[in-house]
């Protein structure tokens, strides 16, 4: 207000020296008239020297009310973005005088009270107080503050846990002279590996290290996609099976016991996924490298054993057993269930199988099994299993480690003791809460796991014929017939089966299919197409998740096909079956697409889609797929 009154005043001075003038000029004729207007001149460019330094900082009329001198650049803008009124810091903060406050600053947002800006090499916290028609801006340069804090976050220790995979199955394949040459090898490789990094690295076992490195060089890890893993694998010292190593890596700000404690969880998932691959855990979110090479057995003899023994255990301290595998049961989730209920059985504990619905899968063992008397009552639904269970209820989840993929997840919120038998790669949202786990990736099948357990029991248990044949089953119908995911404990299992009276003759007849999920599965060959040059693609004209599997089975036996894909649409969902020969890897690509399973034999499920859009989606995850092992 003062302001206003003062430049009221000026212009009344002025004016009055404007009319001085004349009435000098015209009625003297005098001299002064020069003096006068030189005064005129000087007060006029005194007021526009005022106006230009901030003496007179107010462009036009506003309601806050700021001091002449504050600390720091500050200006005042209209609802248009356009300038009103600035200080000199401003000004010299911007270098020159403002010609359009929005192309200065165009990132600007009026509704944020708080934000951060970037004005050519310098860094801001702007802060804004609005009255109704303007806004006031406060510029605090935060550029040093962003600098440290930048540098603090490339510093910050990252912790890795580094195992090879194989260690044991590698040196029983070596000759002993040239052990020593092998291990000088793989720590020479990672040592070199840490010095790269400006890291440290110590080695606590013979197959274990702990690798200490900056956040910075793990962006640069995470470009060249791990290349330690190849280099470890292409360690070559004579005839032997290639080494393989798994890396486990925490990132967490709170302290290195946090970082320690996600390392952990990341490698044992790296473990539980097959190995040979990099895994970083921070927070909540995994990222994950590598895992293109198959699974490998890991002292499975020995693992079996134990876990035999945990389950005997925990089924006599028991009243009551549910077993349950993923929904849409197979033969395998089915003849996995089957042994668990042969061995609860054994020592005279109940058991029942609970079953969301029977798939035509299943629908010939179910009916096989019905002909028993025995069998009549063992399988229940999920409103059936939920009455009957408490904390003390023993649940055996089957063929999945995936809660929400479980025939009734209520169970395992309700029950305070929970088993899981897979052999699917692990995924991130596994079941956390078990008492007991045996999850083996290198198994063909579920079923064979299940069968592993039963030799050792000896005596103990006695498998009856159908129950022989249902395990059997499993282990056929995901190997494809011993064709696919097949090492030597599967004939194993497969040859102690028949022992106890499997009958690959009926086993046979349970993949019988009627004539039109034959007819369904010749259209869906027929109308294959070719997708990228190596993989064919179709839609199953059937609703029937078995008869899509066989489908894509069926299409790798055309000459030039490496992958097959075949979709099928069931209850608003669409059901991805992949099947390639190993040179493609369709366990990543089913990843990319919240499904998983294994390197040859995998599978998605895509809810509320279409098959047009899965289709779409089913390209796009080939396609990063191959951008990623491009590079």
């Amino acid at each position: 207000m003062k302001n206003k009154k003062w430049r009221i005043a000026l212009s009344i001075i002025c004016l009055l020296l404007t009319i001085g003038v004349f009435i000098v000029e015209i009625t003297y004729h005098s001299d002064m008239l020069i003096l006068i207007v030189l005064l005129y001149c000087i007060i006029i460019v005194a007021l526009l020297f005022a106006e230009k330094n901030g003496t007179i900082e107010r462009k036009k009329e506003n309601s806050f009310a700021l001091p002449m001198q504050m600390p720091f650049p500050y200006a005042i803008i209209d609802k248009q973005k356009k300038l009103l009124f600035y200080n000199a810091l401003f000004e010299e903060m911007i270098k020159g005088n403002p010609k359009s406050f929005r192309k200065l600053f165009p990132e600007y947002d009026m509704q944020k009270s708080k934000q951060t800006i970037h004005f050519k090499t310098k860094t801001f916290d702007v802060y804004t107080a609005y009255d109704s028609d303007n806004m006031l801006l406060c510029f605090a340069e935060t550029t040093e503050y962003q600098n440290l804090e930048e540098i603090v976050k490339e510093q910050k220790t990252v912790v890795a846990l580094l195992f090879l995979d194989n260690y044991e199955e590698v040196i029983e394949s070596l000759e002993e002279i040239r052990l020593p040459i092998l291990t000088a090898m793989i720590d020479g490789n990672l040592n070199t590996f840490a010095s790269s990094m400006g890291g440290i690295i110590r080695k606590f076992e013979k197959d274990r290290y702990l690798l200490l490195f900056s956040q910075k060089q793990l962006e640069g890890l995470k470009e060249k996609k791990f290349e330690i893993l190849t280099q470890i694998r292409e360690i070559s010292v004579g005839e032997h099976i290639p080494v393989t190593l798994s890396m486990g890596i925490g990132i967490e700000d709170k302290s290195l016991e946090a970082a320690m404690k996600n390392a952990k969880a990341a490698v044992a998932l790296a473990l539980g996924r097959g190995g040979d691959q990099v895994l970083i855990k921070e927070g909540e979110k995994y990222l994950f490298y590598g895992g293109k090479s198959g699974e490998m057995s890991h002292n499975a003899r020995i693992r079996a054993r134990v876990k035999a023994d945990a389950l005997l255990e925990l089924i006599g301290e028991t009243d009551h057993v549910f077993v349950m595998g993923h929904k849409n049961a197979d033969l395998d989730c089915t003849g996995a269930c089957i042994g668990i209920y042969a061995i609860a059985q054994t020592i005279g504990k109940q058991c029942h199988i609970v079953l969301d619905h029977v798939s035509a899968g299943i629908r010939r063992l179910q009916e096989r099994l019905m002909e028993t008397e025995e069998y009549k009552d063992i399988f229940i639904n999920e409103q059936e299993a939920l009455a009957k269970v408490n904390e003390n209820t023993l649940v055996v989840v089957v063929d999945t480690h995936r809660p929400v993929m479980t025939a009734c997840p209520q169970l395992l919120e309700i029950s305070k003791k929970i088993v899981v038998f897979d052999h699917h790669r692990k995924s991130t949202d596994f079941i956390d809460n078990a008492v007991l786990i045996y999850h083996e990736p290198y198994a063909s099948s579920t079923c064979e796991l299940i069968t592993e357990m039963i030799q050792y029991f000896g005596e103990k248990i006695k498998l009856q014929p159908l129950q022989a044949d249902a395990l059997l089953a499993g282990i056929t119908v995901d190997t494809k017939n011993f064709c696919a995911q097949t090492g030597a404990i599967t004939f194993e299992a497969a040859a102690f089966l028949r022992r106890h009276g499997a009958d690959s003759v009926r086993v046979r007849l349970l993949f019988q299919n009627d004539m039109e999920a034959y007819q369904a599965k010749a259209s869906a060959v027929k109308d294959a197409k070719m997708i990228y040059k190596n993989m064919a693609f179709s839609v199953c004209p059937s609703n029937s998740v078995l008869t899509a599997a066989m489908a894509a089975d069926d299409l790798l036996n055309i000459i030039g096909v490496k992958a097959s894909f075949v979709c099928c649409f069931l209850d608003d969902v669409v059901y991805i079956s992949a099947r390639s020969f190993g040179e493609i890897n369709v366990q990543i690509i089913m990843e990319k697409l919240g499904g998983g399973g294994h390197m040859t034999i995998s599978g998605a499920q895509l809810a509320h889609c279409t098959i047009e859009q899965a289709e779409q989606k089913l390209k796009e995850a080939i396609e990063s797929y191959f951008k990623e092992e491009i590079k």
